[in-house]
């Protein structure tokens, strides 16, 4: 079977997420038998294993980690909250874009149009579950768009280029999960900043 993703497309956790990883694996309650003195690389391999073989334990480590990020695995994820998600990432758009209003009404129109449930008992349960997630990932994205724009890096670099709308261009970036409030990923979209505008300026 093709893996989806890489240890290379990992998620930049954040220093807390981290520091949560590291307050486990050094706990002398965590024991496992590749964790020998002077040889970290046996250690690091073996977690790492561990890991990838889903491990409950080390699972359990990991859940924790997404959970103080704000994210979750997308193989554990059901095809409704998928839906859910995804929907939102265009609306969020059409918010930003065009200014409409991220409206849970539309989004379970949109969910009985695709779902097509059968009979009330199955329209309560599919407004639940919708309901449920969309209130879980619109928390998450409203907060992403307040963080951004909040952000100290951020401003400066609106200041930069007032004439266009970095703080949530940038933020709908991190609302798809393509950037993140560290100075690569803002030097990185700079860059694309850059690119835009200079071809703006050639063919005006």
């Amino acid at each position: 079977m093709k893996s989806s993703g890489s240890l290379l497309d990992i998620h930049k956790y954040s220093v807390d997420a981290f520091q949560h990883l590291y307050d486990k694996l050094t706990d002398e309650n965590f024991k496992r038998p590749y964790i020998i003195k002077d040889k970290p690389i046996n250690a690091v391999t073996g977690i790492i294993w561990d890991i990838t073989q889903g491990d409950d334990e080390l699972r359990k480590i990991i859940y924790k980690m997404d959970e103080i990020d704000g994210i979750k695995a997308q193989n554990s994820k059901s095809g409704n909250e998928k839906r859910v998600e995804t929907w939102l990432k265009k609306a969020y758009y059409e918010h930003l874009y065009r200014g409409y209003s991220v409206s849970r009404n539309m989004l379970l129109k949109f969910m009985t149009t695709i779902i097509k449930p059968n009979g009330n008992e199955g329209k309560k349960k599919l407004k639940y579950s919708s309901t449920r997630y969309f209130e879980r990932y619109n928390d998450k994205f409203k907060k992403r768009l307040n963080r951004c724009r909040k952000n100290d890096r951020v401003y400066e670099l609106q200041k930069k280029y007032p004439e266009l709308n970095i703080a949530d261009a940038f933020a709908y970036g991190q609302i798809i999960d393509k950037f993140n409030t560290t100075n690569e990923d803002l030097e990185w979209f700079e860059k694309l900043v850059k690119i835009l505008t200079k071809e703006q300026e050639e063919y005006i």
